[in-house]
């Protein structure tokens, strides 16, 4: 490679990643590995036993209806709690923590 070369290489690799973040889907959630799972918030909507879904608010202003793996992970979970929880990578809530509520709010 010639010095040329040398000094377009940063800029090359710039512009390839701003074409790969700009195709990249704007999912709530990225496609993650069978190894990994997204860890993500939001505000519960409804919960259907029944079914085993959970539906969130996410900040976004968007709801998800998530199916849920165990019917154990809905129990002491209401209407408007706040949570956090993780999704494996067939987009299926596999944990959920109640957030604790600012009394002062």
């Amino acid at each position: 490679m010639d010095a040329l070369s040398y000094r377009m290489l940063p800029l090359m690799l710039g512009a390839i990643l701003l074409l790969v973040s700009c195709t990249m889907p704007t999912n709530f959630v990225a496609a993650a590995t069978s190894a990994e799972a997204a860890l993500l918030g939001g505000t519960i909507v409804s919960i259907n036993q029944d079914a085993l879904t959970v539906t969130i608010l996410f900040p976004t202003g968007e709801s998800r209806a998530l199916p849920v793996r165990d019917a154990r992970l809905l129990q002491g979970l209401s209407i408007g709690d706040h949570v956090t929880f993780e999704l494996n990578d067939e987009h299926t809530l596999i944990k959920i923590a109640k957030l604790p509520t600012d009394p002062a709010n």
